[in-house]
Order: structure tokens, then C-alpha cells, then sequence
């Protein structure tokens, strides 16, 4: 495996990192493309993108971790492009470098969080992609995110008083002795935990009576759901990961779960659950797990693979 980094476009304004396979049959399978986590530059949340790379590569793939135009180390593009426009042809670019640089003409995209969205409309316009990478693909009106912050609360408070206070000596002694701030202690118990979870749990059940009514959100996630049935019909394979507990995750299964079934049961389209991560993968457990999942589904692309290395990066 070889790293180096790679200008390229007219006049070269993006930047990237090409991780090279040793092994020359990568010559002859799709290449990886890993599009920017939102404002993040390209080794991605806690390096997760960096890792994948490495693993992939000791896999056989060649891969292309770069910046969008403005974002990290590649330049602010002048042209009057919508932004649409120029994250379209920013990708197109860095297909036209691979396929100059390794001769490739099918692409795998990998994207975290807007990274994930930008992968899917990107396969959705372009023939060339054969396979997609969405990594925690959040999103929801603020209704969602009002109910993902009070169930992140609550957690929280239940965790911080379950494992935190109960289990030590000298709270139980601050707590009989009067020497414990009681009022901290019952908003914490009542409000941010119990009023929470009341009322995370109400709005769960609404949405999962009343999903249908909800136009915007259920329309937005529909029009995934049917791109997504276009994408496997055409032969592109998806991904879908998600982290323990994500509220993207919860979102997906309430709203479209039919559909979901559906996609997952044509072969198509994977839907995983990454263990012991959160959004931005800060545990080392839960970069490992991550790097398996995607080092193992990339394997249908190699039909004669035995073995997965995921120990790199």
C-alpha cells in the first residue's frame, strides 16, 4: 500500500489522497471515492476515513480521499454553479483522475452524515457509480431533533445517576448527610430524565401511528426510498450503517419501514447497525467495527475473496 496526495481538475483546485493497492487485481475492480463529512476535511470524523482507506487498500482497492471544492485543502471555485452543480462536477473530477490514474471506469462512494446524502445523489445521476457507502445519514424537520436532544438527555442523566452516582460511596454519603444540592437532583431526576423520556416516548409512538400524515419528512424519506429501489433495480449496491442508538436510524425504520424490508430483502440494498459508536465514531471499538462492516460488504464486489484484514490505519 502507497499513499500520496494528488492535485487534479482544471487548473488543479482539488486536493486529495490516493491510497494505492499493492496487489495488481485492483486494477481491475471499482475504485472508492470518500466525500467530505460535512465541513470536515478528508480524513473524515476521527480519521474513520483514513482507516477505511488503509483497509481497503490491503483489500485490494485503490482509493480517492479528497475535498470538495471550498472545503479543507481544495480551493473555492469562481463559477457561477449552483451548489448542486459544483459538488455534481467535483466528483465527476475526481472519477476522470482515477479513471486517467488507474484506468477504472466503476466507482464506490463512501460518505458520513451530508457525506452520505451527497454519495446517494451522486449514484443517482451518474451510471458509473456501482456501489454506495452511507455512513449515519441523520437529517428530520426540528420536530426529530428536538427528540433526539431530549433522549440524548435523558440517557445521559440516566447514566450519570445509575452508574455514576448510585455505585459511589461518598454520593450516598453527601446524599444521607444533606450535604447533596437536592434541587440539582430533581430536575436532573424529574425533568431530565423522566420528562424526557415521557416525552421522547410520546413523540415515538406519534410518529409511528402518524407517520403518514407527516408530509415533509415521510415525502423526503419516500423520494430516498424510491431512489434507492431505482439504485438497485440499475445493479448498485447499497450500504446503509448506522450507529447503536442513532436517531437517523430510529427516523428510518419508523417512516419507511416497509420499504426498507423490501430493499434489504432484494440483495441490493444492506442496512447494519455499528456497535458500541456514536455519531462520529470516537471509540476505537466502534472505528473497528466500522471498518469491518464496510471491508466485509465490499467483498461482493470480489466474488473470489476468503479473508478481510480490517488491522490498519
Amino acid at each position: 500500500m502507497t499513499e500520496r496526495a494528488v492535485l487534479f481538475g482544471p487548473g488543479r483546485p482539488l486536493v486529495g489522497v490516493l491510497t494505492e493497492a499493492a496487489d495488481p487485481v485492483a486494477a481491475g475492480r471499482p475504485a472508492v471515492l470518500f466525500l467530505n463529512a460535512g465541513l470536515l476535511h478528508h480524513v473524515g470524523p476521527n480519521r474513520i476515513y483514513v482507516k477505511i482507506a488503509r483497509c481497503l487498500a490491503q483489500n485490494g482497492f485503490h482509493s480517492l480521499r479528497f475535498d470538495l471544492s471550498g472545503i479543507g485543502d481544495s480551493r473555492v471555485r469562481t463559477e457561477a454553479l449552483s451548489l448542486e452543480e459544483r459538488v455534481l462536477d467535483d466528483v465527476a473530477q475526481a472519477m476522470t483522475y482515477l479513471n486517467r490514474a488507474k484506468g477504472t471506469n466503476a466507482f464506490i462512494l463512501i460518505g458520513h452524515c451530508a457525506g452520505a446524502f451527497i454519495s446517494y445523489g451522486v449514484a443517482a445521476r451518474d451510471p458509473r457509480v456501482v456501489g454506495v457507502v452511507m455512513i449515519n445519514a441523520e437529517g428530520g424537520d426540528e420536530q426529530w431533533k428536538d427528540y433526539d436532544r431530549k433522549r440524548k438527555t435523558s440517557r445521559y442523566y440516566e447514566n450519570y445517576y445509575g452508574r455514576g452516582v448510585l455505585a459511589n460511596p461518598e454520593k450516598w454519603k453527601k446524599l444521607l448527610t444533606g450535604r447533596a444540592d437536592y434541587g440539582s437532583i430533581f430536575r436532573n431526576v424529574f425533568q431530565n430524565i423522566l420528562w424526557n423520556k415521557i416525552s421522547a416516548g410520546v413523540f415515538k409512538v406519534k410518529a409511528a401511528l402518524f407517520g403518514a400524515k407527516r408530509t415533509t419528512q415521510r415525502r423526503e424519506l419516500a423520494n430516498i426510498g424510491a431512489g434507492m429501489r431505482e439504485l438497485a433495480e440499475r445493479g448498485t449496491r447499497l450500504l446503509i450503517l448506522y450507529s447503536q442508538g442513532s436517531s437517523g436510524l430510529e427516523r428510518t425504520r419508523l417512516l419507511i419501514r416497509n420499504e426498507m424490508q423490501e430493499l434489504n430483502a432484494s440483495g441490493r440494498v444492506q442496512l447494519e447497525v455499528v456497535a458500541q459508536a456514536d455519531h462520529t465514531f470516537t471509540l476505537l471499538a466502534g472505528q473497528q467495527n466500522l471498518v469491518q462492516a464496510v471491508a466485509e460488504w465490499i467483498r461482493v464486489f470480489v466474488p473470489d475473496a476468503a479473508s478481510v484484514d480490517i488491522h490498519s490505519g
